[in-house]
């Protein structure tokens, strides 16, 4: 094999190790078993936040932020943005995806890849979120994948997940070729008449499924958790409740337990189709900081 050949998997391999388990040794804390170098990631942090530094966003240790581009200006100014909060970006092109259709496009990633993939604050790329609900098939997620690798052979490419207890079914298939980093999400936070909280317990199941699925088709491919911060009661059934504490912790508690998650997201920093998010709720953002340090030193329980 010649040295070119060999320079790109083991450049996406370093890559991968650095948000894993890499940036710490093992720790075990309890029944808890994590890397306190766990990449801790923020979700929808706006440009404006970003430069005002609320909440302390910049200085509070977190690792990763995954945004959607809204333009090629806005693309690059929030690179540097994060570049001087010590953030890495994951980035998201809604041009390359129609959710409402389920359509893809993957002729339109080399663009798109091409404004960003040199500049220092970029970690990687989101490829899909949630594809069964949006439509997008098995098919159309690793024509994507290959779009992206073959723009920036150098950069991770993330897929996120929803509808976990189908993951690796017909109708939200996972297999080689999509993802260099599995994402999903579980929002079991929720609520039966609006005020009284529950906790869906079928969690810990779910995450079982979807690492054997992973091993299964990608051995030794990493796995991340995005877990609930937000309130929302936009719709009438499997309404969403705003996390306790303890309950936040319990979600992050799981994902380390039976997803074996090497990276935590939190959703979300803002979206004002919901009750709340992080940056109208800062007991929130407190309680996440918290839970950072914790996993950083060793002691999250």
């Amino acid at each position: 094999m010649s040295t070119a050949r060999l320079i790109v998997p083991l450049l996406i391999a370093g890559l991968l190790w650095t948000a894993g388990a890499a940036a710490g040794p093992r720790t075990a804390s309890g029944a808890v078993v994590y890397s306190r170098g766990t990449p801790m990631i923020l979700h929808s942090v706006t440009l404006a936040d970003l430069k005002e530094n609320t909440h302390g966003v910049c200085t509070a240790g977190f690792t990763f932020v995954i945004k959607n581009a809204a333009g090629p200006n806005n693309a690059v100014n929030f690179l540097d943005a994060a570049q001087r909060c010590n953030l890495k970006v994951i980035y998201h092109f809604g041009d390359t995806v129609d959710e409402s259709t389920g359509t893809v496009y993957p002729s339109r990633v080399p663009y798109w890849v091409d404004l960003v993939k040199a500049h220092p604050a970029l970690w990687g790329y989101l490829s899909v979120k949630e594809p069964s609900w949006t439509g997008v098939s098995g098919s159309e997620i690793q024509s994507l994948y290959r779009a992206f690798k073959a723009a920036d052979p150098k950069h991770p490419v993330l897929a996120l997940f929803g509808d976990i207890p189908h993951f690796g079914e017909s109708v939200n298939p996972y297999t080689a070729g999509m993802a260099d980093v599995v994402m999903v999400d579980w929002y079991p936070v929720e609520t039966t008449n609006g005020s009284d909280t529950i906790y869906l317990s079928d969690g810990p199941k779910w995450f079982a499924k979807v690492k054997s699925v992973v091993e299964a088709k990608t051995p030794g491919r990493p796995t991340w958790l995005e877990v609930q911060t937000f309130k929302y009661l936009g719709t009438p059934t499997h309404k969403k409740q705003r996390p306790s504490q303890s309950l936040l912790w319990r979600q992050v508690r799981d994902g380390f337990n039976y997803l074996k998650a090497s990276g935590i997201a939190f959703q979300v920093w803002k979206n004002t189709a919901y009750d709340t998010d992080q940056l109208r709720d800062r007991q929130m953002f407190t309680w996440m900081k918290t839970l950072k340090s914790e996993v950083r030193a060793g002691t999250f329980q």
